[in-house]
């Protein structure tokens, strides 16, 4: 028993040490880990060259992340591009047909302010697209391009201000659409009047009925009044009964009936037909008509500035912080750091390490030496 209780107490203390000594290894352990990950969070911070104040939307890219972004905007800058000549083109159009007749029946191009509203803001962001392509490009050299950084930053400036100021254009398309424009309807009743003594006036009028589906201006019975028709073709005797007509170009396509233009306020035998019944021939003024389709076409052109301000905010944005990420030494030199980009906030360069070096010791005076 005795030789049992000895071994027993010989291997005890030999048990309790190699505890202590894995112990003391394990904790070893963790502390080279939390000062292996303090010098990474050392080094990660020695690598950035700019600090951030008062900074808003702050992040770190790898590199890889910046070209992704960049690949992205290059896309979406060449599909503003082609939505900007789509959308100039739609101006265009808009100035030859509905522009057209508005400037048919009035004076001084009214016509052709819907399409200038919004032809302008496209043909900004167009040239402004084109050079943000240019600097998106030259920022990626291996050289430092400070100048195409400064391009940049002006161009997204830029592109700001005329992204709020289309909010202005905006506004003014509302408020001129929905104007009650009294100039068109003076227009329309002016070259009604001129209907039957000037071609052009009537060549101008029959096309506006016969597009818009409309006659007279606000309504048919104007052209009642109006001696729109050559007198000289009419039997004597018969002019009395010429008063319920209106030209052919009021007829409406949708009518499934004849169409009866002479004398629309009686009833016929001919065709059975009755005014109340099967009235044959537009019954909405041109006026209202225009008016109708100018409130379309302002507010697709709202939608398509719309849709153009949110991709340039997107553009501006991505951009912004390419530019950011760029500034710190305006080349984009190594492929295996973090780069420091921001949307909002001031920008301030690290001084190099050789700067934070405290000053050489001064040499001792001679006086001292002896």
């Amino acid at each position: 028993m005795k030789k049992k209780f000895k071994k027993a107490i010989s291997k005890s203390p030999k048990s309790v040490t190699d505890k202590d000594s894995a112990k003391r290894n394990a904790a070893d352990e963790i502390t080279h880990d939390d000062t292996t990950a303090e010098d990474t969070d050392g080094e990660t911070e020695e690598n950035k060259f700019v600090s951030v104040k008062h900074g808003k939307f702050v992040y770190d890219f790898k590199f890889r992340t910046i070209k992704i972004i960049a690949i992205i905007l290059l896309l979406l800058l060449f599909s503003n591009i082609l939505l900007s000549l789509k959308l100039f083109d739609v101006a265009i159009r808009i100035r030859n047909h509905l522009g057209y007749f508005i400037n048919m029946v009035t004076d001084g191009g009214e016509g052709a302010k819907l399409p200038m509203f919004q032809s302008i803001p496209v043909l900004i962001f167009l040239l402004l697209d084109i050079i943000f392509i240019i600097a998106l490009w030259k920022i990626f050299k291996t050289k430092p391009q400070r100048k195409y950084n400064w391009l940049l930053f002006i161009t997204i400036l830029v592109d700001v201000v005329f992204i709020l100021g289309t909010f202005i254009f905006l506004f003014i398309i509302m408020s001129h659409i929905y104007q009650e424009h009294t100039y068109i309807h003076d227009g329309i009743v002016e070259a009604m009047n001129n209907y039957s003594s000037n071609s052009l006036f009537k060549k101008q009028i029959d096309r506006l009925q016969i597009e818009f589906q409309c006659c007279g201006s606000k309504k048919y019975d104007e052209w009642y009044n109006i001696q729109w028709y050559d007198t000289s073709l009419i039997k004597k005797g018969h002019a009395e009964k010429t008063h319920s007509n209106t030209p052919f170009s009021c007829c409406s396509i949708s009518s499934l009936f004849p169409c009866i233009h002479h004398n629309i306020e009686n009833t016929g035998k001919a065709y059975l037909y009755t005014p109340e019944q099967n009235l044959s021939i537009s019954t909405t003024g041109c006026h209202e008509k225009i008016l109708k389709k100018t409130r379309e076409v302002g507010w697709r052109i709202i939608g398509n500035l719309f849709l153009l301000i949110f991709l340039q905010v997107v553009l501006v944005v991505g951009l912004r912080f390419l530019q950011t990420a760029h500034f710190e030494r305006f080349m984009f030199e190594a492929h295996d750091r973090l780069y420091t980009a921001w949307i909002f906030g001031c920008a301030v360069k690290k001084p190099s390490k050789e700067s934070n070096l405290p000053p050489p010791v001064p040499p001792v005076p001679e006086e001292l030496m002896k």
